[in-house]
């Protein structure tokens, strides 16, 4: 930063200040710039660009940036961080007719390609690759500029100049031709960040020393990144104005769902401040939490969903939505598979709330009809507006697409009435609505061919809204033209997909053409890229059948593998060695007097064998517990280059047969004995399936040493490569031991008064693999209740727990010793409570929930009979289904009470004792009980929602007074839909109104 007027003066540059509108305005050989106080955007030639860093005012004095305004004005600026100088050139930004100190200006690039290689969905997916200059000894640096593809035929050396800092990459000079791969943060030249499913071209500006002049590359084919393991993304995204709360409910979202949903969880809808829409990446949302999105199911019918938010809903900056702030929408397909990435949609138009607000109507469509070469040429379609009767009419405004980033709804006001054409209301949406002869862009220029244009639509405000004009966004760009020819196709791109040495090494891909009603197919020819710049159209139409292509339309981008004996359009076999370039040639049908198209030609290739990488940093680890391949997970980096890979396969040698195991036994084994691996992310990794084999065909288990290796598969005709392999790994069963559950304790009638009297049981655990013991502690009822982990595994001495081994079946015997935790003797004055201590092979302990307290004596008092642990309910219409098995141990037991609460409420023993005139009465009997319960226990009728059910043992009252309950089970009683009334035979027809038939 420094002084404005030191520095203007210093450049010999007329300025002016405003005071009022704080804005500083430089003139210089037909060059002007303006600058605001404190705003990051400025204009070059009523142009505007993004700075750095504002002007802004600085202890009183208006303080400017340097390089900016320095390269603006054609001067070239260093900075000597040692010395804390700026120096200032003059002649930087002549655009090739400058001087140089030998003479001699370094020569532009002459070639510029764009590689997609990666899925991040930002910059890093972009590699750029470029000749270096013919006399790079006067090359400064090179600067990466990527431009939109729809922006690309008004972006010159001018232009180029004036990108600022932060919206290129430079390098500098290295001896060879450069190849590099952006960054994260890696923006266009209009500062919006590189993102996927975006179209772009890239040039190279090369920065020429001292006098010598500056060059600008041409632009590369055009590219456009995918990520192509992703889910894929929503469409047609749209947003509406539905209330008028000022929050988040006046926001309404719909948008078209994902073709294929087969791997996506849900949708989330981001709402992100327009300002900060052209730096919304796949990236960016991925890392936002759920307090800054809405979550949206894909459930439901019809291909469009919506999103309603609410009054908490907040923007992706953290700020609740509100009126007058521009918003845009994006919505996330989220995966459900590790396998696929997550997927952003485009953004929506932008919208801003207001208080009564005239929604901005939407244009869907501008089309080229005719061949007029006027207006009539023209037809625009548009969704109105959800509440017309706030508007009188619309307005349609054709601007010229060089302007229409400065067109706005200030300017729209002020058009005159010939310069736009009025569309009326007609209570339904505008579609191929037609210009008139004489209509006239804005500027008052008749429409015409060659101009390339973007149309806007102005809704008109009426009554108490007159004024409140709102304006849709801008349509997609549209250059009339005359249709004597039928629609070239776009992005002719190709690639070296196979090693046969001939033309089915070649894969050509292409975007159709935009209006194929004309077209009957399409011709790929091959160029030699010698000849390529002297191929014509003339050229085309006379090259013979044998030595091009065919290629059906399918309405979609074409994509094609030529065969064996594909020759060039001079005859010669396509093989390696040579350079070519490729053409499309239209082909029109015949009986429409239309003359073909022939397309760009293609960037340059030469065929040549393609080797593969292998895989490397291969990583095996131990997962799970199964005792089969699931507990295996293999991890590695993928291979540097994955053009000519087509999968990855993960291959289980047993580590005694590492030595002989080589690429010729990796290419014989069959698909059962190896497992496949997509090509992805940076890192793969895949956790084996239950069936999985080692590539002796045996399945893979535990205490068996392994070592993995990796197998790249290439394309077509290519030679597989092997890895090294693993480390070793030997499968093991480490599963945590979990606490028992069905724990509980009953007299068994023996009446000594001693531990003879205790019977307790309890359910198996599902995987005892890694149980030693089970340890029965019984434990004083007064300090059950802080008993815990660390006192149960300090029992020690076998006289004080009774161990019962795993023997895969539930437990239920007498306890085996007469002393309590603490040595006392068990005895008929005392209530004990009985914990279960799971003893693990490895790992850690795991000690069970205290059972129901009993307490030996002589007689039936304490005597509890044995709980139900089996038991099963399931809704029928509105009422409940229970059935269950008895107790092992069923002494005593006369009857059993079946209690049906609601779900947020819970019963025990003392409890359900209380309400057990309420439940359902079940008669002891032998075998499974069954009943069905039409009423809680508050005699509520069932109806939907969730409910506990509880079995209460009730004991005969001689031999045993005490109850035991069950641990409840949760059921689901869903909403009884009502049958149709039957129309068939006997019933009488119901009306019908005739005039729906």
């Amino acid at each position: 930063m420094l002084p404005l007027r030191a520095i203007f003066e210093a450049l010999d540059a007329k300025v002016n200040y405003n005071q009022t509108l704080k804005t500083v305005t430089a003139y210089k050989d037909g060059t002007t710039i303006t600058l605001k106080l404190m705003s990051r955007s400025a204009t070059i030639n009523n142009e505007t660009v993004l700075l750095d860093v504002p002007a802004q005012s600085v202890k009183g004095r208006t303080m400017v940036p340097v390089r900016f305004v320095s390269e603006a004005l054609g001067q070239q600026v260093g900075w000597n961080n040692s010395a804390k100088i700026v120096t200032i050139k003059s002649g930087f930004g002549s655009g090739g007719s400058g001087g140089s100190d030998n003479g001699s200006d370094p020569g532009p690039v002459t070639y510029v390609t764009a590689r997609d290689v990666g899925n991040y969905g930002d910059g890093r997916d972009l590699q750029i690759s470029f000749s270096k200059s013919s006399n790079e000894s006067r090359v400064e640096q090179y600067r990466v500029m990527v431009v939109k593809a729809a922006n690309a035929s008004s972006f010159n050396l001018a232009a180029a100049q004036k990108v600022g800092s932060a919206n290129y990459t430079s390098l500098s000079p290295s001896g060879s031709d450069p190849s590099l791969t952006l960054s994260a943060s890696a923006r266009d030249v209009d500062g919006a960040a590189i993102r996927e499913d975006q179209s772009y071209v890239a040039y190279v500006l090369v920065i020429g020393k001292g006098n010598s002049a500056n060059t600008l590359s041409n632009p590369s084919p055009a590219f456009t990144l995918t990520n192509t393991v992703s889910v894929a993304a929503p469409t047609n995204v749209k947003v509406s104005d539905v209330s008028d709360y000022g929050d988040g409910r006046d926001l309404s979202v719909t948008f078209t769902r994902a073709q294929n949903e087969s791997n996506i969880a849900n949708y989330r809808v981001f709402v992100v401040k327009t300002k900060d829409a052209s730096s919304f990446t796949v990236s960016t949302a991925n890392n936002l939490s759920s307090s800054y999105y809405t979550l949206v199911s894909k459930t439901g019918s019809g291909s469009t969903l919506t999103g309603q938010l609410s009054s908490s809903t907040r923007d992706t900056s953290g700020d609740l939505i509100k009126n007058g702030v521009s918003y845009t929408v994006f919505v996330l397909s989220v995966s459900n598979s590790t396998g696929y990435a997550n997927k952003l949609s485009s953004g929506s138009s932008a919208i801003t709330l207001s208080q009564g607000s005239i929604i901005a109507p939407v244009i869907t469509k501008v089309e080229d009809w005719n061949d007029y070469g006027d207006g009539r040429d023209l037809r625009v379609s548009f969704n109105r507006i959800s509440d017309e009767t706030r508007i009188s009419s619309y307005r349609i405004f054709v601007v010229k697409a060089s302007d229409y980033a400065n067109f706005s709804l200030a300017k729209a006001n002020q058009v005159s009435s010939v310069n736009y054409t009025q569309v009326n209301k007609t209570g339904s949406n505008i579609t191929s609505y037609a210009l008139s002869s004489n209509a006239r862009d804005v500027d008052g220029a008749t429409i015409r061919n060659g101009v390339s244009y973007r149309v806007f639509v102005m809704a008109v405000g009426t009554g108490a809204y007159a004024g409140n004009n709102t304006l849709s966004s801008a349509s997609a760009a549209i250059t009339l033209t005359n249709g004597s020819t039928v629609d070239m196709v776009s992005n002719v791109t190709v690639e070296d997909v196979s090693d046969y040495g001939d033309g089915r090494d070649l894969k050509v891909t292409f975007t159709r053409a935009a209006n194929e009603t004309y077209i009957s197919n399409y011709r790929i020819l091959v160029v030699k890229t010698s000849d390529a710049n002297n191929f014509t159209l003339a050229k085309a139409n006379n090259v013979g059948s044998a030595n091009y292509t065919t290629v059906s339309k399918n309405g979609y981008t074409l994509s094609t593998v030529l065969k064996s004996g594909a020759r060039d359009v001079d005859g010669a076999t396509i093989r390696n060695g040579v350079s070519y370039r490729v053409f499309v040639l239209s082909v029109a049908s015949n009986g429409y007097n239309l003359s073909n198209a022939l397309s760009s030609y293609s960037s340059p290739i030469t065929l040549s064998p393609n080797t593969i990488d292998a895989v490397s940093n291969i990583k095996v680890s131990d997962v799970n517990d199964y005792g089969d391949g699931r507990d295996m997970q293999v991890s590695f980096s993928r291979a540097s280059n994955e053009t000519y890979i087509s999968q990855y396969r993960i291959m289980v040698v047993k580590s005694s047969n590492v030595g002989s195991f080589n690429l010729s036994k990796a290419n014989a084994l069959s698909s059962d004995r190896y497992t496949s691996v997509s090509k992805g992310s940076s890192t793969l990794t895949a956790t084996l399936n239950a069936s999985a084999k080692d590539v002796d065909g045996d399945r893979i288990k535990n205490n068996v040493a392994y070592r993995v290796f990796v197998l790249s598969v290439a394309n077509n005709g290519g030679n597989n490569v092997l890895s090294t392999y693993s480390n070793l790994i030997t499968l093991s069963d480490n599963s945590a031991v979990s606490a028992v559950n069905g724990l509980y304790a009953q007299l068994n009638g023996t009446k000594s008064g001693t531990y003879r009297d205790i019977d307790f049981g309890f359910n198996k655990l599902a995987n005892e693999s890694n149980v030693v013991e089970y340890r029965i502690l019984v434990v004083p009822a007064s300090k059950a209740g802080n008993y815990k982990l660390t006192d149960a595994n300090k029992v020690n001495d076998p006289e004080r727990f009774t161990s019962v081994n795993p023997s895969g079946k539930n437990v239920k015997q007498t306890l085996a010793h007469s002393k309590d935790v603490d040595g006392n003797e068990i005895n008929k004055d005392t209530s004990y409570q009985i914990f279960v201590l799971t003893v693990a092979k490895n790992g850690a302990n795991a000690l069970s929930a205290a059972s129901n307290a009993v307490k030996p004596t002589v007689g039936p008092d304490n005597i509890s009979v044995a709980p139900v642990t089996r038991l099963n309910a399931v809704a029928e219409g509105n009422s409940i289904k229970v059935d269950f098995e008895q107790p092992d141990n069923r002494n005593y037991i006369r009857s059993y009470k079946v209690l049906v609460i609601s779900e947020d409420q819970t019963l025990n023993l003392d409890a359900a004792i209380a309400l057990k005139n309420n439940g359902v009465n079940v008669p002891a009997d032998n075998g499974t009980l069954s009943t069905v319960v039409s009423q809680d226990i508050y005699h509520n009728p069932i109806a939907a929602g969730k409910y506990r059910v509880y079995i209460l043992s009730e004991p005969d009252g001689t031999n045993a007074k005490g109850y035991a309950l069950s641990n409840s089970i949760t059921v689901e009683v869903p909403v009884v839909q009502s049958e149709p009334e039957d129309e068939g035979q006997g019933a009488e027809p119901k009306d019908t109104d005739s005039s729906s038939l």
